[in-house]
């Protein structure tokens, strides 16, 4: 009996085999390598991250034991159908690993860095880096890349030596009980290998042990059999063509998914980053929504000194109504744009992968040039608009000389912010100069260029202008306040009204030629791209191109194999097995007079092959189709690039365009405020000033926006055309190496460049 343990004791520890973390990290080790060798292959394959689990900061973060995993929370019904399947008890063991109410882990949210509040900063970058941290997407397309190396580690393993070991033992009894009884102790076990060959053939060799005890007391029964079988097709399945294919397609179908993971990766950071509904398209929304504000804060200024006017008698209720019901759509846009930008915020926080609740603030620095106005200037623009409206309030009474005095006091603090503003306002002119000083560039106008530069010569005369006349206006001021009186006093009153209505206009003067200065300083990227060696350039390296070129391959490759389904089978067939004799019980001795050995052929006639028929015609069709998908892939390379040129060339105009708009926008309200608020001889408050000044608010907010959304919908084109060309390359950090198109007298793909600032409008 003890000879019978040891089959026994082997054949349950192979039964048991290893550890669910050994075969986990056993197929780590043999996937990882494939695609780390995949990777290798082209230049621009790289993947980034290759471990397949997330890092411990990740949402996605398992934080259990990967192969013992506690059971997690269950849908009650559901549940129940667990517990109680049909009409039985369910396993009592399916929470030996424990239990856990989690299905993400605890404080993942600490790897994003958030403040006190719980508010996490973003900028462009940082969005991209918790997206690979956190995006469920992202996951899943790396699950897949390492799903088809998985697979193809099968493939491989099928031309391996494949080993095997069983065993089976029964015991068996027959008649009465013991003495009078008959027992028998059966054991039977084979250990052997196949191996398949790569021109078709196939090994079988099994070694085959028995042994018998009875409980007659006489010697078990040893018998041992080595088999050898071999067999080789010559026709049907013969040769490396139709053997190996299936060897082949999963070794090319790995280096497919990681060119299309790395494609996707691309993609992904173009999504998050820059494309609609990512980082820069939020930065639009923010932009509207100031703009939106900028609106309502003039809208509601001007109703307030209309209110005033209504007072004095000096506007009408018509006016006023007219104001009013444009303050209060300001209001309802503001509101709209408010929700529109928490609902784009919340959009952006699922690609990212975060809950919407979680509070997020942008990095809005790429928004400063967008800030037309210097705030100090704005700010000096409102106390005097303050001053005025509190000055008008005090029409039918004007207020002591005590108060006068410390009025004008007030006025003169102000007056005395009027050289500095004039030096805001000249630096952004000096860089607005030094800008039209750069070389001509081709794609520049030289129209434009003239008037461009006529506009600067303007700006600086008028420059000069407004502060001549803040000057005056501060002058005119101290004289007045040395002149107040009780005899005066009135006249004191309309001294200070008057002067701050000039000092407001100057002002106004001074911002009217920052806002158009700072708004010519705005420029889009120059983007030199050939339409020529841009199409040979994408040809040549776009990877779902090369993708669908290996496909047509795949194709072509499987004709070969379809048509050799259609031959007859001959195939030879050899055989031996050696045994030993089961009366000497030893299992190692073979006897070569009970041995046999066998060889022959096998025929299998092609009477029958509809099936293998229409297949091959299948594949002849499949070929052809699959070459007009390489001939239909390259013709939509060429429309996206040609588009993309096209699209890049009509968003630089349309931005020029909307400049001259808001340029135009501005000085049409800058006039009918002067009309509104200038001095006597330049107000003339009626009808026609009210639906002015409601015109260009409109105009200026809309062309404000329109401006924006260019510089945004630009630099969106400019990186779909780096994504279109495959010339956008990332680091390992998931971050672009490379800031813009190749320029096409520069052959080869584009140098690295350092990673683009944090909150850049783009790579």
């Amino acid at each position: 009996m003890r000879r019978a343990a040891l089959p026994v004791l082997i054949a349950i520890t192979l039964a048991v085999g290893c550890t669910r973390a050994h075969y986990r990290k056993s197929a780590d080790r043999a996937a990882y390598p494939i695609v780390a060798d995949r990777e290798a292959l082209g230049p621009g394959y790289g993947i980034g991250r290759l471990q397949l689990e997330p890092p411990p900061g990740s949402r996605l973060a398992d934080p259990f034991n990967p192969d013992h995993p506690p059971k997690p929370p269950d849908d009650r019904a559901a549940g129940a159908l667990m517990d109680h399947p049909y009409k039985f008890h369910g396993s009592r063991w399916w929470g030996k690993d424990g239990h856990t109410d989690l299905i993400e882990p605890v404080g993942w949210e600490a790897a994003l860095a958030p403040d006190d509040r719980g508010t996490v900063y973003l900028n462009q970058n940082k969005s991209a880096e918790v997206a690979l941290l956190n995006s469920r997407e992202y996951q899943t397309a790396l699950e897949d890349v390492y799903l088809s190396a998985l697979s193809l580690t099968l493939n491989r393993f099928e031309f391996d030596l494949r080993w095997f070991g069983r065993n089976a033992t029964a015991f068996n009894h027959a008649g009465l009980p013991e003495p009078n009884g008959s027992s028998t102790l059966t054991s039977n076990s084979d250990l052997g290998f196949n191996r398949n060959f790569a021109a078709g053939g196939q090994l079988l060799i099994d070694f085959a042990n028995s042994i018998v005890y009875t409980s007659t007391g006489d010697n078990p029964q040893v018998r041992s059999n080595l088999l050898f079988n071999l067999t080789q097709p010559l026709l049907r399945n013969f040769g490396r063509k139709v053997r190996l294919e299936g060897l082949t397609q999963s070794e090319r179908d790995v280096l497919y998914a990681v060119r299309d993971f790395a494609r996707f990766r691309k993609s992904f950071y173009v999504s998050v980053a820059v494309q609609s509904g990512g980082y820069l398209d939020l930065l639009l929304a923010v932009q509207t929504l100031r703009n939106s504000e900028a609106n309502l804060k003039r809208q509601e200024e001007t109703y307030r000194l209309y209110a005033e006017l209504f007072r004095g008698g000096r506007a009408s209720v018509v006016e006023v109504d007219q104001f009013y019901q444009s303050f209060q759509g300001a209001r309802q846009d503001v509101l709209n744009t408010r929700v529109a930008l928490e609902g784009a915020k919340d959009q952006f926080k699922l690609v990212l992968g975060l809950p919407p609740r979680l509070p997020i603030e942008l990095d809005v620095t790429p928004l400063d040039p967008f800030v037309l106005t210097d705030p100090k200037l704005e700010q000096l623009r409102d106390d005097l608009e303050a001053f005025q409206r509190a000055r008008l309030q005090e029409l039918d009474a004007p207020p002591s000389v005590e108060v006068l005095r410390r009025v004008f006091t007030a006025l003169r603090d102000l007056a005395k912010n009027g050289p500095s503003a004039v030096t805001s306002a000249g630096a952004d002119l000096d860089a607005f100069g030094r800008q039209l000083d750069h070389p001509a560039r081709p794609t520049d106008d030289p129209e434009q260029r003239a008037r461009d530069r006529a506009t600067y010569t303007a700006l600086k005369t008028a420059l000069t202008e407004e502060a001549a006349d803040l000057e005056k206006a501060t002058a005119r001021i101290e004289r007045d306040a040395a002149g107040v009186t009780e005899e005066t006093r009135k006249a004191a009153w309309e001294a200070s009204v008057e002067g701050a209505k000039l000092f407001l206009t100057a002002l106004d003067g001074v911002i009217a030629v920052q806002t158009q200065a700072r708004i010519y300083r705005i420029e889009l990227p120059e983007v030199n791209v050939s339409q020529g060696p841009a199409l040979a350039f994408a040809k040549e390296n776009r990877l779902d191109l090369q993708n669908r070129l290996g496909q047509a391959t795949d194709a072509w490759r499987k004709v070969t194999v379809a048509a050799n389904a259609l031959r007859g089978g001959v195939d030879v067939v050899a055989s031996a097995n050696l045994t030993t004799d089961p009366e000497r019980n030893q299992p190692l001795r073979f006897s070569s007079e009970l041995s046999t050995y066998t060889v022959g052929l096998q025929f299998d006639g092609p009477l029958n092959r509809v099936a293998e028929r229409n297949a091959y015609r299948l594949s002849l069709i499949t070929y052809q189709r699959a070459k007009r998908s390489v001939v239909e892939l390259s013709d939509r390379i060429e429309f996206q690039i040609r588009q993309d040129i096209r699209e890049l060339e009509r968003t630089r105009a349309s931005f020029a365009i909307a400049r001259q708009q808001v340029l135009s926008a501005a000085r049409q309200y800058e006039n009918s405020r002067l009309n509104l608020i200038g001095p006597k001889d330049r107000r003339t408050a009626n009808d026609s000033t009210t639906l002015a000044l409601i015109q260009a608010l409109s105009a200026l907010q809309a062309a404000r926006n329109a401006l924006a959304a260019n510089f945004v919908l630009f630099e969106q084109r400019r990186l779909q055309l780096l994504l279109d060309l495959e010339e956008l390359q990332l680091d390992d950090r998931g971050f672009p190496t490379n800031a813009a198109p190749r320029s096409p007298d520069r052959p080869g793909p584009a140098a690295p460049a350092p990673a683009p600032r944090a909150g850049a409008p783009g790579p």
